[in-house]
């Protein structure tokens, strides 16, 4: 009996996932528990195993394709068995589209046994995408550009798998009566790379997944967290003095996760600025420190979780950054990496910036940014002394940490900055 294939839920709050590669192809065998597909949400690219065995009988999603959450994304069928392919089936409830793409879209049909995608045919703006209770397939490319020159993608055949309409599809519709566009190349370019037809004043350029979801949640962190920031700096000897020795040592522990464990031990202490807010006047206050932190990939900021910085020792923090470090530059974070934080830790000092404020990161209660290492000058018994100093900030929730109590914090972090072996006290 043939399987379907549904996109996977890959975290509480996944919506909707994009087909980054098939790893198999129309034909291939399949057992169950080998990777089928890999899917990109809007934290992490993880890979999606077969859940029963046979044959990839049918495809029903291309690849760079974004679908809702329960589409049948292909079939599994035993060897011989035959399976119609089909316009990839997202869930009712999930997707839904405008009453005029309803009221023109004519019913999905199926296709002829799926052992190969069918022949592309000339599209043109009279013959209608296929599309299953009203989602039209189409790629990521072909619906920016849809989007900007203002085509109903289900007025459009596509040529694509299934039907899909694709990047190539639309240049062969009546675009050229409009100016202020350049008309879109026939290459589809890749996810990260989905740029908008350009215009006489410059290019549209569409963000990736990770930096749409980014936006939106600091976007609500700007409107509903009121939010203060605290400035102050620290004489930074001690903890590049311990950077080197571990450097020395061959042990990947960086100033960044030196930061975090000593962030741990201040938050510890104040423990309002190591929590989440709940509503209706409540703070969930953690036990453990799990600092999210801040790193800069190609794709976007990410922010995965240091786990445990108060209670594990340096050299395990530091195999554990490298770990992420690794992961983040891969793409293959896992959403495991990015739950539980309960502080966010942003060090932005290897850019050369000095200081800045940086935004909570919701539903937490504050951020620590820390900026780069300088010297300073300061009067000694005779003449001018240099020393280098760090500076850092935090920015709190004030519905939940006063300026008061956020300062006292500051204070804690500062004396532990400038002398690590308090830890050992």
């Amino acid at each position: 009996m043939a399987l379907n294939i549904q996109m996977p839920q890959l975290g509480l709050t996944m919506k909707e996932g994009l087909i980054a590669e098939w790893k198999k192809k129309v034909g291939d065998p399949v057992s169950k528990g080998e990777v089928i597909f890999s899917v990109e949400n809007d934290k992490a690219t993880v890979d999606v195993e077969a859940q029963g065995s046979g044959v990839l009988a049918a495809i029903n999603v291309e690849e760079m394709v974004t679908v809702p959450v329960g589409t049948v994304v292909g079939v599994i069928a035993a060897a011989g068995e035959k399976v119609e392919a089909t316009a990839a089936k997202a869930p009712a409830s999930v997707t839904s589209a405008p009453p005029e793409a309803k009221a023109t879209a004519p019913e999905a049909k199926p296709s002829a046994q799926a052992v190969a995608p069918s022949p592309a045919k000339t599209p043109s703006l009279s013959q209608k995408a296929p599309q299953a209770d009203g989602f039209v397939l189409a790629s990521p490319l072909a619906r920016q550009t849809a989007e900007a020159l203002g085509i109903n993608l289900a007025e459009v055949r596509g040529t694509g798998p299934e039907g899909a309409v694709v990047g190539r599809d639309l240049p062969k519709a009546e675009l050229g009566s409009m100016p202020a566009y350049e008309k879109p190349k026939a290459p589809e370019r890749a996810a990260s790379e989905t740029i908008q037809p350009v215009s006489e004043e410059g290019k549209v350029v569409k963000l990736s997944k990770i930096q749409m979801i980014s936006a939106e949640r600091l976007s609500e962190s700007w409107r509903t967290i009121p939010q203060f920031t605290l400035y102050d700096e620290a004489d930074a000897e001690a903890i590049l003095e311990l950077a080197a020795e571990f450097k020395q040592k061959g042990e990947p522990v960086s100033l960044t996760v030196i930061l975090a464990k000593l962030l741990a031990h201040a938050a510890a202490a104040y423990p309002l600025v190591n929590g989440s807010w709940l509503g209706d006047g409540k703070v969930m206050s953690y036990s453990k420190v799990n600092v999210n932190i801040a790193m800069d990939t190609p794709e976007g900021l990410v922010v995965p979780v240091l786990r445990d910085c108060g209670g594990r020792g340096f050299k395990v923090l530091g195999a554990a950054m490298k770990a992420l470090a690794e992961k983040a530059k891969s793409k293959s974070l896992s959403p495991a990496d990015y739950e539980g934080g309960t502080i966010t830790l942003s060090n932005l000092g290897m850019f050369g910036i000095k200081r800045f404020r940086a935004i909570v990161n919701p539903p937490q209660t504050a951020i620590i940014a820390v900026g780069a290492i300088s010297d300073r000058l300061v009067p000694g018994e005779e003449e001018l002394e240099t020393y280098r100093a760090i500076e850092y900030s935090i920015t709190a929730d004030h519905r939940v940490v006063d300026g008061a109590y956020a300062a006292r914090f500051m204070a804690s972090f500062k004396a532990l900055i400038e002398d690590p072996f308090l830890l050992l006290m």
